[in-house]
């Protein structure tokens, strides 16, 4: 029984390692999708290793974004549109500091692009 207790207690701590040791994604972001016009903003929240938020599109308009930070891994989805239709966009990427590298995709992987966004 004090074995299961101590490695629960040592799972429980690694865990809450992992959470803190996530970079700091919270705030408003900044970037140009390679090919596009217009800046981007994506503003996040992080609450442990969830992440929400807004990113904005071409128009201009904001659309919810959900994901997950890791480390300084970082992963969400966008629920878009292009010409009036939805489009899911998959995001993946890293954070160092204040800069976040990240590839973005449309679910079914007819557009991809890059984009680096830096802190505001």
């Amino acid at each position: 029984m004090h074995r299961n207790r101590t490695a629960l207690l040592a799972g429980l701590l690694l865990s809450l390692g992992a959470i803190l040791a996530a970079a700091e994604v919270t705030g408003k972001w900044k970037g140009q999708i390679e090919g596009a016009e217009r800046e981007t903003i994506l503003t996040l929240k992080a609450d442990g290793s969830d992440v929400t938020g807004t990113m904005s599109g071409p128009e201009g308009k904001e659309h919810p974004l959900k994901g997950t930070i890791k480390g300084e891994n970082i992963s969400f989805t966008v629920d878009s549109e292009w010409e009036g239709s939805p489009v899911k966009l998959l995001v993946k990427g890293t954070v160092a500091g204040d800069e976040m590298k990240l590839d973005i995709s449309t679910e079914g992987g007819e557009w991809s692009s890059t984009i680096t966004a830096k802190r505001m």
